[in-house]
């Protein structure tokens, strides 16, 4: 145990003469502290010493770009900015487009009248002008839950329920179950039925 001591004292201050701290190093009481005070001032030089190179070579890249810079010359047209208008946000939902033939490349159709006078239910599209039919999906220990919300309904909701629910059985030819909320006018819809319920909002003119 003696001798590595001794070998540890020995390295270490030899350590301590290649750094050229030796007055340092005699203060400290062991070789572990003579090795750490070793340790931490050579960090501390290469820590100052790349600090520079990095000051330095930033300021050389902030020469060179002030040294590249130069005057552009640039022209104002007013006359060009319609171009720009035209990828700037609206700051107004804009009006549907009023075109000759339906469907749009989109797949949208605009509200029928005629077909919404014929019922006694009426359902208002969003402010995008789109179906307000919402789908939805939630889990739970037994499994994916799905369900359709049909909101913004107004009139006698229970007839629309009834009749909403009479397609959809000819159609999927299952039971349909659904839940009517008078109060927030929405009329929900379990499982996955979204298309065939904006299939059905649109034959009524909605």
């Amino acid at each position: 145990m003696a001798t590595s001591g001794a070998i540890k004292m020995s390295s270490a201050l030899r350590a301590c003469l290649r750094s050229g701290q030796m007055t340092a190093c005699l203060s400290a009481i062991t070789a572990r502290g003579i090795l750490r005070k070793v340790q931490l001032d050579t960090c501390a030089k290469g820590l100052s010493t790349s600090h520079h190179l990095l000051t330095q070579s930033q300021t050389g890249t902030n020469n060179s770009t002030s040294q590249n810079e130069y005057p552009v010359d640039y022209e104002t047209s007013y006359s060009e900015f319609k171009y720009v208008e035209q990828i700037l946000p609206t700051l107004i939902i804009p009006d549907p487009p009023q075109l000759e033939n339906y469907p749009t490349p989109s797949g949208w159709i605009p509200p029928n009248d005629d077909l919404r006078s014929q019922h006694s239910f009426l359902v208002r599209r969003t402010k995008n002008h789109m179906l307000p039919v919402f789908a939805s999906t939630r889990r739970t220990w037994a499994g994916p839950r799905h369900r359709v919300a049909i909101k913004k309904i107004e009139g006698d909701i229970w007839a629309f329920e009834s009749a909403l629910r009479n397609y959809l059985h000819k159609k999927s030819g299952n039971i349909i179950k659904t839940q009517v909320h008078e109060v927030c006018r929405i009329v929900l819809v379990k499982e996955q039925y979204a298309p065939l319920i904006a299939d059905f909002l649109l034959e009524c003119g909605m």
